[in-house]
């Protein structure tokens, strides 16, 4: 089953994002009830895991530019925590204007995914039902969570006093509030300016019509505004927040980045989760071998390095994924990279390494661990694809049991590889 590269760059975007915008929004919020709305999100999360029985979760961000439109990154999930069946749809336009999406399907018994570029399902049926694997984790479960917990506490400090609570009629509540320029402190500004142009740059190394822009001096938070709000029986049921980072790019040009992001949580035990009717669909199976290998993939796989210049497509090296053994579960295998003479300097550093796949099973996500040009280590990922078809990621970051980052920024790559057969 295929992750995409432009899916993962967008579900990067889309976390880091989420990570930063609720962060920010816990520090400009909540006031005298911050420890209320803390407690409500822990409920939530708690819940979501285990007591809703099933539910239906939908999440936005979205960037603009001085008002134009830039990103848009959009997700429902819905989750049956008694049948353990998920069904993910997700849907991102780009700056360039390219708009992908994806379904995927998941029970104990069968993995059903498609991604808008493919006229085809991937669809796994495991050796092994998966009884006792967890739909949705509570990220404050997660090793570490307790001390981030405190950091943020600390960090909030005395904003506590710029939110207003407000009792529903119906007995929730809703949380709102908002900084200004002048309220928004120095270690706020500082991180948000930072993590913001940090993840635009990675976008725009991702995209080679990237319409982002390089913001590089100047920058800083003009305006965070959130609401929360919470049904009488304390679960989170909506949260928006807007932060405005401005800056200038290396003309001058000033710049007023808006991003905004939208949660909500909805159809609280009535979400329905059916399997896809893939009658007269385009189907290919994937063999469930533990981690989807078996001796068959042993073998060489390439792909080739190609940019536009003058509008021709060229040719300006290659990659290579030798798979050496497959044993079990584990696979061994080798990854170089070469480039023409002349194209070197606009390729950058060519990756040359050895690695392990031994994938944990009782885990939606399993890496391997390489080094990359600069003597770093980093984690891939590797799924099989169609017949004589491999998939590659490379700098993957796994978050929590259910998300991972991809923070992949090399030069032209394509993740599909095909095997080369001696005549």
């Amino acid at each position: 089953m295929k992750l995409s590269k432009k899916s993962l760059t967008v579900l990067s975007f889309t976390l880091g994002a989420s990570v930063f915008v609720s962060t920010a929004f816990a520090d400009a919020l909540l006031g005298s009830g911050y420890d209320r709305l803390k407690d409500s999100v822990k409920l939530t999360a708690s819940q979501m895991e285990q007591g809703l029985g099933s539910y239906t979760m939908e999440a936005m961000v979205s960037l603009e530019d001085n008002g134009k439109p830039l990103l848009q990154a959009s997700n429902t999930t819905k989750v049956n925590t008694s049948t353990q069946a998920e069904e993910r749809t997700s849907v991102n336009q780009q700056s360039n204007g390219e708009t992908t999406s994806s379904y995927t399907y998941t029970d104990p018994k069968m993995t059903v995914h498609k991604n808008s570029g493919e006229e085809k399902y991937f669809v796994t049926e495991f050796q092994q039902e998966q009884k006792d694997r967890n739909v949705f984790t509570s990220p404050f479960k997660e090793k570490g969570a307790p001390e981030i917990e405190k950091i943020v506490d600390a960090v909030v400090g005395n904003l506590k006093d710029y939110v207003q609570a407000e009792e529903k009629a119906d007995g929730g509540r809703i949380y709102s509030g908002s900084l200004s320029e002048a309220q928004v402190p120095a270690v706020v500004n500082a991180v948000s300016s930072f993590g913001i142009k940090r993840m635009i740059e990675s976008e725009r190394r991702s995209q080679e019509d990237s319409n982002l822009p390089e913001i590089e001096s100047d920058i800083y938070v003009k305006k965070i505004v959130g609401t929360a709000e919470e049904t009488k029986t304390g679960l989170l049921q909506s949260l928006t927040g807007d932060i405005t980072l401005t800056g200038k790019d290396k003309n001058g040009t000033q710049h007023d980045l808006t991003m905004n992001i939208v949660f909500k949580l909805s159809d609280v035990g009535t979400t329905k989760i059916t399997l896809p009717d893939l009658t007269g669909a385009n189907v290919e199976k994937v063999t469930d071998h533990g981690n989807g290998f078996s001796a068959k993939y042993v073998g060489t796989y390439k792909n080739n390095v190609i940019l536009e210049k003058d509008g021709k497509l060229v040719k300006i090296g290659e990659r290579t994924l030798e798979i050496l053994s497959v044993d079990k579960d584990k696979v061994t295998g080798r990854y170089t990279e070469t480039v023409k003479p002349g194209f070197e300097a606009e390729f950058g550093e060519k990756y040359n390494f050895t690695f392990e796949y031994d994938p944990n099973q009782s885990k939606p996500f399993s890496t391997f661990t390489y080094t990359n040009a600069k003597g770093e280590q980093e984690q891939g990922q590797l799924h099989p694809g169609g017949m004589g078809s491999l998939y590659l990621e490379l700098d993957i970051e796994v978050i929590d049991e259910h998300s991972i980052r991809s923070n992949a920024a090399r030069p032209y790559f394509d993740g599909q590889f095909h095997r080369v057969f001696e005549e």
